[in-house]
């Protein structure tokens, strides 16, 4: 993998990532990833990978109540309402 080829892959995760939850603030930097939730003081999750920061913040939505923002609409098959 080239170094374009990640900074678009982690570039493409940043804006998922930002996408299903918008909520917080989310950022790349020196090798990890961080996410912020508004608050005084306000709560923040630290990752090795995207993916790692998914479940963080997916885990800590489900236990807070809030609810997780779809990344795409859900797209039915008219052949399967038949």
């Amino acid at each position: 993998m080239t170094p374009d080829d990640e900074a678009r892959e982690r570039q493409r995760a940043l804006d998922l990532l930002r996408t299903a939850f918008p909520d917080y603030r989310i950022v790349y930097g020196g090798g990890r990833w961080a996410a912020a939730a508004a608050g005084d003081p306000p709560t923040v999750w630290f990752a090795e990978t995207p993916a790692s920061l998914c479940g963080q913040l997916f885990t800590a939505q489900l236990r807070g109540g809030g609810t997780i923002t779809p990344v795409r609409p859900v797209e039915r098959d008219s052949q399967c309402a038949r």
